[in-house]
């Protein structure tokens, strides 16, 4: 049973400015996920405080974002998405200020914390919107403008901050949050539609707190592992992660009103989406985190030099855009995600083999081309997750497939580390280009997950994804 308030009228069909605003919100979303990295240093200058410490500013924002995305699925089902979707980005804002009005490392992980929390909700709810407003046959153009704010963001987010932080002050890095989300809320309240709210449930507490500790443990463990000193640690928490983990998938089958519908992860498209195409997910977020560092500490590189280069990518992103929803009408969905799975292997290899006396028009145009592969597998995944979900079903199968997002975009950066911490402790590598060769080693070893991606997606029936193709048909 639903019930509608006054302005409960969904807009039927495809819309553009609904999927701009919440395009829009992602990117501010995903910036903020990857900025604060190269305001680190400037920050802890200020607190008086090493810049190591200043990492659970970083880590409690993606641990918050993945922690409570199932609680705002369940706030959009009770009180509708729109209404939810101003709240989150209202309170990102503020968090946002209050973040550059911190003075201290307390004050700023607090504030990034509620900033995660908002996030945990903008994002998903704001997918979910455009997806139930939008038809099978547009959904390929829908995913397409909501992928470009995961591409692009984490590419230039280095660059931005960097240059906020050294021009304007590491306040910058927050406060430009300030406007961007005022002009959100007042563009989403003339053209988001309020939809239907559903019937209210209880709130599944239990599910909620096995579910914030199986993921809070897994990310903070991998944070540990890297280290040496820690590694006990991370290792007792990836087992509290699992057991919560189970204790959870456990939980939803018996409840009577689950907080995470699993029954979705039965339809092949979105189980092989969100299991390999995560794995993907993490493969490409790892690039933007290593190929500066190669850059910089591999090749004495500056970070403006490092940041400039890396933009590269962004401009192959954004280059393929055009042709990226004619090219998924035109093949079928899994020969695509292959050949761009492929394709992006090959270019992490070769960035592998890059020397510093390599052509910077070349290490260019590799980046550019790896843009391009990236772009339209990320793509290409996106859209084939909820080809074949049912409407009823697309809330809970946006909240599982915003877990298992966010969790691959935290991840990509911790195992990329984890292999040139221990690819630099094993190897311990002496002589020329040794300040390289965990960098190398990390662009291989994510080649390797990349292609192992595949395996799984290979096994799709023929045909997976071809309702979201029907318009080109007709």
């Amino acid at each position: 049973m639903t019930r509608t308030g006054s302005a409960d009228a969904v807009a039927p069909g495809w819309s553009r400015p609904v999927a701009l605003v919440v395009a829009a919100a992602f990117f501010m979303e995903n910036m903020d996920a990857t900025i604060l990295s190269t305001a680190t240093a400037a920050i802890s200058g200020d607190f008086g405080v090493q810049p190591a410490e200043m990492g659970i500013a970083v880590t409690s924002y993606l641990v918050a974002v993945a922690a409570f995305i199932p609680l705002g699925a369940w706030l959009a089902e009770r009180w509708g998405a729109r209404r939810v979707f101003l709240l989150a980005v209202v309170v990102f804002t503020l968090a946002s200020l209050a973040c550059a009005l911190s003075t201290g490392i307390a004050s700023l992980t607090a504030a990034r914390v509620v900033q995660g929390l908002a996030g945990s909700m903008m994002v998903p709810i704001g997918r979910l919107i455009v997806l139930r407003s939008t038809d099978k046959s547009e959904l390929i153009r829908a995913i397409a403008y909501l992928t470009w704010p995961a591409l692009v963001a984490p590419v230039i987010a280095p660059l931005a901050g960097g240059l906020l932080t050294q021009y304007l002050g590491w306040q910058w890095v927050f406060l430009v949050n300030v406007p961007i989300g005022v002009a959100l809320v007042l563009v989403a309240w003339r053209v988001v539609p309020a939809g239907l709210t559903a019937e209210r449930t209880r709130l599944d507490v239990v599910g909620l707190a096995l579910v914030v500790v199986a993921i809070v443990s897994f990310v903070l463990a991998f944070e540990l592992l890297g280290d040496p000193a820690t590694a006990l640690g991370g290792g007792g928490l990836v087992l509290l992660a699992a057991a919560a983990g189970l204790a959870a998938v456990r939980w939803f089958r018996r409840a009577r009103q689950p907080l995470l519908d699993l029954s979705t992860f039965r339809i092949p498209t979105f189980r092989v989406t969100n299991l390999s195409g995560s794995v993907y997910r993490a493969v490409v977020n790892g690039v933007p985190f290593v190929v500066p560092l190669l850059l910089q500490d591999g090749f004495g590189w500056t970070p403006t030099e490092a940041g400039v280069m890396l933009l590269w990518v962004f401009v192959g992103n954004l280059g393929i855009k055009p042709a990226t929803t004619p090219l998924l009408r035109r093949f079928a969905l899994v020969p695509v995600i292959v050949v761009a799975t492929i394709g992006v292997a090959a270019t992490f290899v070769a960035a592998a083999l890059v020397q510093p006396t390599t052509s910077p028009v070349l290490i260019a145009a590799l980046l550019l081309l790896s843009g391009v592969f990236r772009s339209v597998g990320f793509t290409a995944y996106n859209t084939l997750q909820f080809a074949d979900v049912p409407a009823a079903q697309l809330g809970g199968a946006n909240a599982l497939s915003s877990i298992t997002s966010q969790l691959a975009v935290g991840l990509g950066v911790a195992v990329t580390a984890l292999a040139v911490r221990l690819a630099d402790t094993i190897a311990a590598p002496t002589g020329p280009g040794a300040d390289a060769f965990g960098y190398r080693v990390a662009l291989v070893v994510l080649a390797v997950l990349a292609l192992l991606s595949l395996l799984e997606g290979l096994r799709l029936p023929k045909g997976a994804g071809d309702v979201v193709r029907a318009k080109a048909a007709a």
